[in-house]
């Protein structure tokens, strides 16, 4: 069984430019845009945000 959400998460991770030190609310924004959502909800401890955080800085 595949999500439809996590398929379009996972390519809009691998859109994303490449950029150091881009911002990750940024990304985040264009993630949440991507699927179709206004925002993605902002945890420090969010698993998507650090991994944009440990990988795109």
């Amino acid at each position: 069984m595949t999500y439809p959400e996590t398929v379009t998460l996972a390519r809009a991770l691998a859109a994303l430019p490449n950029r150091p030190h881009r911002d990750t609310g940024k990304a985040l924004n264009l993630i949440a845009h991507r699927l179709g959502l206004p925002r993605l909800a902002s945890n420090a401890n969010d698993p998507l945000r650090a991994f944009l955080t440990h990988t795109r800085h």
